[in-house]
């Protein structure tokens, strides 16, 4: 009897044939992506690796640095780890050739990193330059001096503005010194600053604001919402706590509600504004949805076709009044 009970609780879309529901994608639909953040194991975030992998830096770079931290570099003191026997000496004087003395000890490098300390505070492309000389003192007999590692680096940043791979992104803060060097990049025009605020619907319609918390996604829930007038007259207000969900769920949760007490009530037409995103396009697009809550983008669509409503995306600011009251539900 408890099983029987257990299963007629859960809910279900009426007139809907079956259909087989990936419950690793907020959508219901596989992915190879929603696959694999199924199953891997992600390690704690370190600030290190994510200014390596930044996207202002080129990849040529990131893999670089990547390598340099991991010790990946081939120069003598490494090569002899691995095993082979031969005499080592840097390129630009008699001490052994290590990583921290060809990057960092080195007096020729310690002049490259001073020249472009006071251009830019670092820059990080000279660390590929410094190997590439290395490489043509050790094995074509080019000089390995400061100046020019320095004519090195600038040379391959023309070569990155001619190809036009070198962008306004990696000069962020130093597009002075890009002009100086000749490099000159196209500036977007700021976006001139916009009120944002509440705006009542057309004459004879009603307007849902919606909003729904999760304090810790998963966590305590809350859903919230409240129906205007063309007036900016309140019609109706409501709260209510949902136990443990997700913002997802919560925020589908208060846009149905406010359908059905839209419907009950006669406040139609309807006009719904949202803040979150993830909601608008599950009920625009018509995406099947997780388990948990296909059942209530089924109705909420439904509903929609009753009331004529349209759903729309607002701003938190706009939106501050039903933001406040699922807060306060979410924490009682």
């Amino acid at each position: 009897m408890r099983f029987a009970q257990t299963i007629c609780q859960i809910p279900i879309a009426a007139g809907q044939g079956d259909k087989i529901v990936w419950t690793g994608s907020s959508t219901g639909d596989f992915s190879t992506k929603s696959a694999w953040e199924a199953i891997r194991q992600a390690s704690p975030r370190q600030q290190l690796l994510a200014d390596v992998w930044h996207r202002s830096l080129r990849p040529t770079i990131s893999i670089f640095l990547w390598r340099l931290f991991q010790d990946r570099i081939p120069v003598d003191a490494r090569m002899r780890q691995k095993g082979f026997s031969f005499p080592s000496k840097c390129q630009c004087c008699e001490a052994e050739e290590t990583v921290s003395h060809m990057f960092i000890e080195s007096a020729t490098v310690q002049g490259v990193w001073q020249h472009f300390a006071a251009i830019f505070g670092l820059c990080i492309c000279g660390t590929g330059s410094l190997t590439h000389m290395r490489n043509a003192a050790k094995y074509r007999g080019v000089p390995f001096s400061t100046d020019g590692i320095i004519l090195e680096v600038q040379r391959h940043l023309r070569t990155l503005y001619a190809a036009r791979t070198l962008t306004s992104t990696q000069w962020k803060g130093d597009l002075h010194q890009a002009a100086v060097m000749g490099f000159i990049f196209f500036q977007q025009v700021p976006r001139a600053p916009s009120i944002v605020r509440w705006h009542a619907p057309s004459p004879f319609w009603f307007k849902l604001n919606t909003d729904g918390s999760s304090l810790g996604n998963t966590g305590l829930a809350g859903a919230a919402g409240i129906i205007r007038d063309s007036a900016g007259h309140v019609h109706l207000a409501y709260q209510f706590a949902l136990g443990t969900g997700t913002n997802v769920l919560a925020e589908l949760t208060a846009v149905w509600w406010g359908m059905e007490l839209a419907l009950t009530y006669g406040l139609a037409p309807l006009v719904v504004e949202v803040d979150a995103t993830t909601v608008i396009s599950l009920l625009k697009s018509r995406a099947f949805g997780q388990w948990e809550i296909q059942h209530m983008i089924m109705r909420t669509v439904c509903l929609q076709q009753f009331l004529v409503a349209d759903v729309q995306h607002a701003f938190r600011v706009a939106n501050g009044a039903a933001d406040n009251l699922a807060k306060e539900t979410a924490s009682l």
